[in-house]
């Protein structure tokens, strides 16, 4: 079956630690990762046992969903959009603006509505103000802001009384708010979608390897809760530092090389003669996730590789690519399945992609260009999110439904390397 459509995950929303998610940050630009708080990592998991212990039928995950017809049911005048226009997250924002620009020239003129830009940009920024003009200026629906800590702010001013699609995910709603939506995009997203994957490849015994630093561990723990909720178990998880030696010790010690070599040595000082010699990987490792950015990945495929395991089937996240195709560069990349979003692979609005893949500025936020455009879809189609939770919206991020604390979850594409290009490939 193709991934044309999303997988049934019914029960995706109860075991998903929901107070610790925030945008997922693209692309191998260090800096876009620093708009992540850092209490989102101090979270712990609030799980029931009873939860926590259940098996979820791999079928389920097979079943397709129904997408919802396009109505633009919800008539939409003004939107107030609350993005950083200026300062250290301007690229981000003006990525996301491109992608709102993108989705309204579509719209016919008679029925595109009003757009007035609050950039967010500045630390000083009187948010109350903000939202009192918006209020007087008769706003119909507020996209953003991005920054966590002013969803944290905004929400508290208006309760009920102004809808708003956040693009980043709050950690201090602790309640579900009638109109406020909240949407971005979440690394948890990609590691719950490839641990499905990797179960319904026939993967039971998965080893971990990812940078020891709390955004490295955060995808991590979403793989594993996730990989083990479906039956499969974590046998080795190892966090690696950015050192080509050391990322090479991690590897060896995780395919348990070391000890086929003194299994070998020990043979042939018996038997004093030279043996031809392949290391015996661990007969109970199905496959490796493995998390990291383009460039360390660069270094850490090829060393699997090089240690006689290049049949591993080896998973990884989109931080790997940026939607680029360069086949020399990628050709390191080989063989890794990972899940992205379908706008990057798809041939809609390619002039625009392409002035984005053409641009060394510009290249690694496409997908934040995709969320803008995502954010339209949603608030012209919000109502008919909340009747149909059970069928999805198409759209450029992903396939989109409301769950029931209103939040966007997005079902992905698989994505795997062949011969240095990414290309779909089925569920």
């Amino acid at each position: 079956m193709q991934n044309a459509k999303p997988l049934n995950r019914n029960y995706f929303s109860k075991y998903i630690v929901i107070g610790t998610f925030s945008i997922l940050l693209y692309g191998c630009n260090s800096n876009y990762i620093k708009i992540i708080t850092e209490d989102d990592y101090d979270k712990k998991e609030n799980v029931e046992s009873s939860e926590s212990n259940s098996q979820i039928n791999i079928d389920e995950l097979l079943l397709e969903k129904e997408s919802i017809v396009l109505t633009n049911s919800n008539t939409i005048k003004k939107i107030a959009v609350l993005l950083p226009m200026t300062g250290k997250y301007s690229k981000i924002g003006k990525s996301i603006y491109n992608g709102i620009e993108i989705e309204l020239n579509i719209i016919p003129d008679e029925r595109k509505p009003k757009i007035i830009i609050y950039d967010t940009g500045d630390d000083d920024l009187n948010l109350k103000n903000i939202y009192s003009q918006m209020l007087i200026n008769n706003i119909d629906f507020v996209i953003g802001p991005l920054q966590k800590s002013l969803i944290n702010k905004i929400t508290r001013y208006g309760q009920d009384s102004l809808p708003i699609l956040s693009l980043n995910y709050s950690d201090k709603i602790s309640e579900k708010l009638n109109s406020v939506y909240q949407f971005g995009l979440l690394p948890e997203d990609e590691a719950i979608c490839i641990a499905e994957k990797a179960i319904i490849d026939g993967n039971s015994n998965a080893s971990l390897l990812f940078p020891d630093n709390k955004w490295g561990k955060r995808i991590a723990n979403s793989f594993s809760f996730r990989f083990e909720e479906l039956g499969g178990t974590i046998i080795d998880v190892i966090a690696y530092e950015e050192d080509n030696k050391k990322i090479n010790n991690s590897i060896k010690s995780l395919l348990k090389i070391e000890k086929s070599i003194e299994r070998k040595n020990k043979i042939q000082n018996i038997l004093n003669i030279k043996l031809q010699y392949r290391p015996y990987i661990i007969n109970n490792l199905d496959m490796v996730f493995s998390v990291g950015t383009a460039k360390e990945m660069r270094a850490i495929k090829p060393q699997f590789n090089f240690n006689y395991a290049e049949d591993l089937p080896f998973y990884s996240t989109s931080h790997i690519y940026n939607g680029v195709n360069n086949k020399e560069i990628n050709e390191d990349l080989n063989d890794i399945k990972f899940c992205d979003i379908p706008w990057l692979y798809n041939n809609n609005n390619l002039v625009e992609k392409n002035i984005f893949l053409e641009s060394s500025e510009k290249k690694d936020l496409l997908r934040f260009v995709a969320l803008g455009m995502d954010s339209i879809k949603i608030i012209r189609n919000i109502n008919d999110l909340k009747l149909f939770k059970n069928k999805y919206l198409s759209g450029s991020s992903g396939y989109l439904q409301l769950d029931e604390f209103n939040k966007i979850r997005r079902d992905l594409i698989i994505i795997k390397f062949k011969n240095g290009i990414a290309k779909k490939v089925s569920f």
